[in-house]
């Protein structure tokens, strides 16, 4: 029987890409691929071959998406993980149970795929591979993640990490997704379960870290199955499933973006203009809705909508963005500096990461913005900082020779494969 891969991405762009990746080369290894999606990016997965399930239709994606709090800390994470809950969990576990080709599947996980988790704990025998586009969810005591903007940060503290995750777990996460995941496993004869993001979420198979050890790394024992492969850096193709199409820049002007899926950066963009045309920067202003972008813009800014930032930023002086993971490893392997204004979910951790790599400056307030980006541009500890670092990215692509990210995590994902299943 033909292999197949069960892969879960149920959120923006940034969550879209790598596992698009990841199918695509499963794909060329000669697996079926089946991936569940929100409707907008079907056309993307169906140019890499991968059969697309619409889990997410287009009209409740744009109205998570159009609401502003889902751009905020608390609120934010509330209404993605109610809206995982509600509108994913129990689709993509009947999905896998349509699907699944006993001795033949394996599943490949989003880090808010809880459908995945229930189905390998009901069929102890297929093979359940994490992938962990960030850091930020991983509890690793001796390398906390930042969840928040605050000076005091309960995570970052020894002596309150486990208080505070408990705290979370008690108040917020339980609460939301205890109910729905629990009412899946009764109907499954299975036990419930408590604590579902410390004990039971992750998957006892494999984690994979798509970033490098350096960026976060991971203390011996703390998480026995997780292996680092690398930042993927993988752009895809627009969401209409065409090669992006547009003019590399001859000016190298700094960029500005709130995210592929942000429809609230037209006050930023803004100030972002004003700023430009006060430093005498050119601008490069990128969103893919028409409404983000302010009018009467200064001859020195432009916009532009999503472009691969693989192939734009090597040609940029800089960048200024949300603090998503794909945008952040791109800057990096770029070697451009980044100034991140974080908002919500991972964001608060990989702009103190960058930081803490000498890579870009956290941007505390969008009033700061030409005092850091001129402190930024002229900090030569973080010129040297990008391209060290993209030196390193480079070098570790192709060690050993052709060994790349995206074939290190399809590699990781047979290796798991064969040993449970036997399937080679």
């Amino acid at each position: 029987m033909k292999r197949l891969a069960i892969l879960s991405a149920p959120g923006s762009r940034g969550d879209l890409n790598p596992m698009v990746a990841i199918g695509a080369e499963l794909r060329r290894r000669g697996f079926d691929v089946a991936i569940s999606l929100a409707e907008p990016y079907a056309k993307i997965a169906e140019a890499e071959g991968l059969t697309p399930y619409c889990l997410i239709d287009q009209q409740k994606f744009d109205t998570m998406l159009s609401d502003a709090a889902t751009w905020k800390l608390l609120r934010g994470m509330r209404r993605v993980i109610r809206g995982i809950a509600s509108d994913f969990l129990t689709p993509h576990f009947e999905l896998i149970q349509k699907l699944y080709r006993p001795g033949s599947t394996v599943l490949v996980s989003h880090p808010l795929d809880f459908g995945s988790r229930i189905f390998r704990d009901l069929e102890p025998s297929v093979p359940l591979v994490d992938v962990h586009l960030a850091p930020v969810m991983l509890r690793v005591p001796d390398a906390p993640a930042r969840l928040t903007p605050w000076r005091f940060e309960p995570t970052a503290n020894p002596h309150s990490f486990h208080l505070a995750y408990w705290l979370g777990d008690r108040l917020v996460l339980d609460p939301l997704l205890a109910p729905p995941i629990n009412r899946i496993r009764r109907q499954q004869g299975l036990s419930p379960v408590h604590r579902i993001m410390n004990e039971w979420w992750l998957s006892p198979d494999r984690v994979l870290a798509l970033y490098p050890e350096w960026y976060a790394p991971s203390t011996a024992g703390a998480i026995p199955q997780l292996r680092h492969t690398g930042f993927l850096c993988y752009d895809g193709t627009t969401p209409d499933g065409t090669e992006p199409m547009f003019d590399l820049p001859t000016d190298a002007p700094v960029v500005f973006t709130g995210g592929t899926a942000n429809w609230h950066t037209r006050k930023f963009f803004r100030r972002a203009a004003n700023v430009c045309s006060d430093l005498n920067l050119p601008g490069l202003l990128l969103a893919n809705h028409p409404q983000c972008f302010p009018t009467g813009l200064p001859s020195i800014v432009r916009t532009q909508s999503y472009v691969p930032l693989g192939k734009l930023l090597p040609h940029c002086r800089a960048i200024v963005h949300h603090g998503g993971i794909g945008t952040t490893s791109q800057a990096i392997a770029s070697g451009i500096p980044q100034l991140i204004r974080p908002m919500a979910f991972d964001q608060f951790d990989n702009a103190h990461r960058v930081s803490q790599l000498g890579c870009g400056r956290c941007l505390q307030s969008d009033r700061d913005l030409a005092k850091q980006l001129s402190r930024l541009l002229q900090d030569q500890m973080v010129a040297d900082s990008v391209q060290r670092f993209a030196e390193l990215l480079k070098r570790s692509a192709q060690e050993p020779e052709g060994v790349t990210p995206i074939r290190r995590s399809a590699d990781e994902i047979e290796i798991v494969m064969t040993g449970r299943t036997g399937q080679v």
